[in-house]
């Protein structure tokens, strides 16, 4: 038996389950990787004082994330980790190390598991390809099944699946100090691409597929002479490809790593929350939602919201007239109050959702 778990471990082989993690365990403890000792010790209640423990996935464009909480508290964090967003196998078992490793430390087994994706995915659960990333620029995770990696891992536990920013956008009504008589929301991410995430009625727009808002093509600023490229869409002025992070760091001349270093008073920050309004416009117009929430790499700028908000109003020009629109802007137009947490937390949210789903 230790011939043939060094022998899996040597070759490479990044996934287990919770009956190999266990006879790695009684057969010397070998570690998956230098950093974790692995193994449950044991079987653990699901449930504990604290409620039950939960566990998510983030998978970023630049970065993936994994956290655990306890379904008393959902939003409080109780450890995460980050990794580089490299090719699926590489990713998803640093991240499934990491939750196994909780397991054991917390001495309790997950309840319920939620998973977040960057897209497009196939959210269908009727689907022969359900849990797959599908027509991803990133061309290592096409028809990559996310969702069936991690139940390999974790095969009794329920596993609940959705994008990257659906999830945030659920967390943002449950936790978000929007008000109670809030049940619709968007919820924008600005980094490496450009996402949105869509709330109506309590629950996340699926359809014919989710929301890839990013892809819309607006109109142009006026006097902007930069041609965006999308691998899709080519040189349509799609938004994603006029905000993300690529996208400004070819406007500017410099590496993506480096739009830290352009001033504030660079113009080119207008154009960008010029774009930023035209989406939220055209999601106001399409979805109303009651509120809009935009984070990600680039709001580290803070003077976006700002800027966004003054271009909103031009666009508008007083059509939407609404109060929250015409007077409160400051609170229908806002950054989130976990920073950036919230993508994990959302994901966390997709866990407690699919745990109140099992136990009903």
């Amino acid at each position: 038996m230790k011939e043939l778990l060094l022998c899996l471990i040597s070759g490479g082989v990044g996934y287990f389950s919770r009956e190999i993690i266990k006879l790695i365990q009684q057969n010397g403890g070998f570690p998956l990787s230098g950093s974790f000792k692995l193994g449950l010790g044991g079987s653990s209640p699901r449930e504990s004082s604290k409620g039950c423990l939960l566990g998510a996935i983030e998978l970023g464009g630049t970065t993936s994330k994994a956290a655990v909480s306890w379904s008393s508290a959902t939003s409080e964090i109780i450890a995460d980790i980050t990794v580089p967003t490299e090719d699926p196998e590489t990713t998803l078992s640093k991240l499934v190390e990491f939750l196994v490793r909780q397991e054991s430390e917390l001495e309790s087994e997950f309840a319920a598991l939620g998973v977040g994706s960057f897209g497009p995915i196939d959210i269908d659960p009727l689907s022969e390809s359900y849990g797959c990333v599908t027509s991803s620029p990133k061309i290592l995770w096409r028809n990559f099944n996310v969702r069936s990696r991690v139940v390999d891992a974790f095969p009794e536990v329920p596993v609940g699946f959705d994008t990257d920013v659906n999830a945030p956008a659920l967390a943002e009504i449950a936790f978000g100090g929007h008000g109670e008589k809030v049940n619709s929301a968007a919820y924008i991410t600005v980094g490496t691409g450009v996402g949105v995430g869509v709330v109506v009625d309590g629950r996340p727009v699926h359809g014919l597929m989710h929301p890839e808002g990013g892809h819309i093509t607006v109109e142009k600023y006026p006097g902007d002479t930069f041609v965006s490229e999308c691998l899709f869409h080519g040189s349509a002025c799609e938004l994603e490809a006029m905000v993300c992070a690529e996208g400004i760091a070819r406007r500017c001349g410099v590496a993506p790593e480096n739009l830290k270093d352009i001033p504030d008073e660079d113009p080119v920050w207008n154009i960008i929350a010029y774009y930023l309004a035209a989406l939220c416009i055209n999601i106001t117009y399409l979805i109303s939602p009651q509120v809009i929430v935009i984070s990600g790499g680039i709001m580290k700028r803070t003077l976006l919201y700002p800027l966004i908000r003054e271009h909103f109003q031009r666009l508008n020009a007083g059509y939407v007239g609404v109060n929250r629109v015409m007077n409160e802007l400051d609170k229908y137009i806002v950054p989130s109050k976990f920073g950036y947490s919230i993508g994990v937390i959302g994901t966390l949210h997709i866990a407690e959702r699919e745990l109140k789903a099992a136990k009903s």
